[in-house]
């Protein structure tokens, strides 16, 4: 009898876990409460110039060995342009543009090179992140292939980035161009306040492997097309079913094992297993108190906040960079992206511009964000002075990604819960990574490897 299973969300996290599972034998329910595939990872057409736009920009790394190797099941990895090696654009007030180029040299040799050509820092500057180069190379964060954290993780994880930056000599100035503008992008929080172990692993994916592990890319399609379609085409051949605008009410159990769910609407649903693939606060809703009581981790889903991105998508009567993307220094927007370079079929002016760690703005209403976002554009980049701005759309991501204070670490969660045949996935649990893309795929892969190997003792051999 083909065994089967329900996931709980239609994220990347619930996408994978149920093609893993689809692929062991198994018969996939995925249920999601909204009314498309893709969580806060999804896109849509803007009806007035048919362009493809993403609820927020997502930035591939070439680290991201996770997340190619599901796309490659889609059928989709091909829809990822990747640079030839790692490459930045960065723009300032009062500057002359700069540009981070870092050879194709093993790592971490190509940063240290990246380095010394850069042009927005002084000398100073460069021999002070050269500190952090060297940390790289001995092996003080991090292990790079994510599997064996060193030791170095809790003394990591009980510091800031701006305290561990401090310890290696970092000056302000390397702060301000590289660190901090890496960090919000990486972590979606404030250096100040974020645990220094989410950096220092992103540190360790991208600068000490290979040179192509540091490099970036986007997908050249929206995302949606990229994964929510094929995964659901996939799960649906092996015989299950994608059902959205479907919410869970509660998950049930007899005290060893969950034995079904209860829907908002009052319908019963049973299976095998089951895989919830929400956000802490969610997973905290659905599961009855008697269960998260008998584990730490769960019984601590309420420490975890959300730390929103906003999204300013305008459409202007001219191209304003050349560049695919810029990094703007020291402003409110953080990154321009050029989306008739990404996406975009046939001419456009679409450019996205990206405020992360965006607390201060999330809440704000449509006119002041856009004319901040004027204001940073027309200070840095000087084709944009006198642009006309023919139309704006603002995208709100108000819990993008969890918040990873110092000593978060111990409060997230692994797949296993004292139910046997229910395991977690999400960006936000224990993968031994930041809350990113890679983290949401790694998830659902181990969600899938739990169920199958507590369902058949034998694949863990």
């Amino acid at each position: 009898m083909t065994p089967r299973a329900i996931v709980i969300g239609g994220g990347l996290a619930g996408l994978a876990a149920g093609v893993a599972l689809a692929d062991a034998g198994w018969r996939v329910t995925v249920l999601e409460r909204g009314g498309a595939l893709g969580g806060r990872a999804r896109s849509f057409t803007d009806p007035a110039s048919g362009d493809v736009v993403d609820n927020g920009q997502h930035v591939f790394l070439g680290a991201y060995t996770q997340t190619l190797r599901f796309l490659k099941r889609l059928g989709t990895d091909h829809l990822i342009r990747f640079q030839p090696q790692l490459t930045v654009a960065f723009a300032e007030a009062g500057r002359r543009p700069a540009v981070l180029r870092c050879p194709s040299w093993p790592a971490p040799w190509s940063l240290a090179a990246g380095l010394c050509g850069f042009g927005a820092l002084s000398w100073g500057d460069k021999l002070a992140m050269l500190r952090v180069v060297r940390h790289l190379r001995t092996g003080t964060v991090p292990s790079s292939t994510g599997d064996s954290p060193c030791s170095a993780d809790d003394h990591l994880d009980q510091m800031t980035v701006a305290q561990w930056l401090a310890t290696l000599g970092q000056t302000p100035r390397s702060r301000q161009v590289f660190w901090d503008p890496l960090t919000i992008a990486a972590l979606n929080d404030d250096p100040e306040h974020t645990s220094a172990l989410g950096l220092a692993t992103v540190l360790a994916r991208m600068f000490g492997q290979g040179s192509s592990a540091a490099r970036l890319g986007l997908a050249t399609v929206g995302l949606s097309d990229l994964y929510t379609r094929p995964a659901a085409r996939i799960i649906e051949q092996a015989g299950g079913t994608v059902r959205v605008n479907t919410a869970v009410a509660a998950a049930d159990g007899d005290g060893a094992r969950a034995t079904g769910l209860r829907l908002a609407g009052g319908e019963r649903l049973t299976a095998d297993a089951y895989v919830i693939a929400t956000p802490p606060h969610e997973l905290a809703r659905l599961l009855p108190s008697s269960l998260t009581s008998r584990d730490p981790t769960l019984a601590g889903l309420s420490r975890f906040t959300a730390s929103p991105i906003v999204s300013i998508n305008l459409w202007l009567d001219r191209l304003i960079t050349d560049q695919t993307f810029v990094g703007l220094i020291g402003r409110r927007v953080q990154w321009v992206f050029n989306r008739s370079q990404v996406v975009t079929a046939g001419p456009s002016t679409h450019v996205a511009l990206v405020i992360s760690a965006a607390a201060a703005y999330v809440g704000q209403s449509n006119e002041p964000l856009v004319a901040l976002a004027r204001e940073d554009l027309e200070a840095c980049l000087p084709a944009a002075r006198g642009a006309r701005w023919l139309k704006t759309q603002i995208v709100r991501e108000h819990a993008a990604t969890i918040r990873t204070p110092p000593g978060s670490q111990a409060w997230r969660p692994g797949p296993r819960t004292p139910w046997p045949n229910l395991s977690l996935a999400g960006d936000w649990t224990a993968t031994g990574l930041p809350a990113t893309i890679e983290s949401a795929v790694a998830s659902g892969a181990a969600a899938a490897l739990q169920i199958a190997c507590t369902s058949n003792p034998a694949a863990l051999a």
